[in-house]
């Protein structure tokens, strides 16, 4: 919902709020009956407001201007601070969707054959999958979230020589790759797993 002057007149003159705490981030959250302008009828607004905990051994004034806010129309009747979670859990599908669209190109069809095209798009997935799962158990938190785009720039992208010699294949990196030594020890991850 955009966060406009009336909404945030109206949100300034709430005076009650109902505090959450969560680790790091005070959180607040009201309810209350909206319109706006272009809406023919009034709806459940719920806000939220958060800001950082800031530990430094004594109590912590907040000030307004310390908040961020965020409002969700809905017509579900949740505490405020569940709606939160529910809705923002839900907004990070929207980017798995675009990975798996632009990494995994799962927008193309392949034939005209409905069976082999559900089969490219499960191999898709599944390769999806299989990557997350990879980041997850072989790479450094630091590479937990990159996209496989992202993947492929700062890994893939370097030159190599393939060496098969006694029955054995070997990859050999050049000496100037810039990642050799996080490259080893995915490497050394990926070893413990078999």
């Amino acid at each position: 919902m955009k966060w406009t002057k009336r909404l945030a007149a109206e949100v300034a003159a709430c005076r009650y709020w109902k505090r959450f705490v969560d680790e790091d981030w005070i959180i607040e959250g009201i309810t209350l009956i909206y319109k706006a302008t272009s809406w023919k009828k009034p709806r459940r607004v719920v806000v939220i407001r958060k800001t950082q905990v800031i530990e430094d051994g004594q109590a912590c004034l907040v000030l307004d201007t310390d908040w961020q806010y965020e409002a969700i129309v809905t017509n579900l009747e949740w505490e405020p601070i569940d709606l939160w979670r529910f809705y923002n859990q839900r907004c990070s599908m929207e980017n798995y969707i675009k990975e798996a669209k632009h990494g995994f190109s799962i927008n193309r069809i392949a034939t005209s054959d409905f069976e082999a095209n559900e089969i490219d798009l499960l191999v898709k997935l599944l390769a999806y999958n299989l990557f997350e799962r990879f980041k997850r158990d072989c790479c450094e938190p630091v590479h937990q979230g990159y996209t496989i785009a992202r993947f492929r720039l700062e890994f893939f992208h370097c030159a190599a020589t393939l060496i098969r010699h006694s029955r054995n294949v070997i990859l050999k990196l050049a000496k100037d790759f810039a990642n050799r030594h996080v490259w080893k020890r995915i490497e050394a991850r990926i070893a413990i797993l078999e």
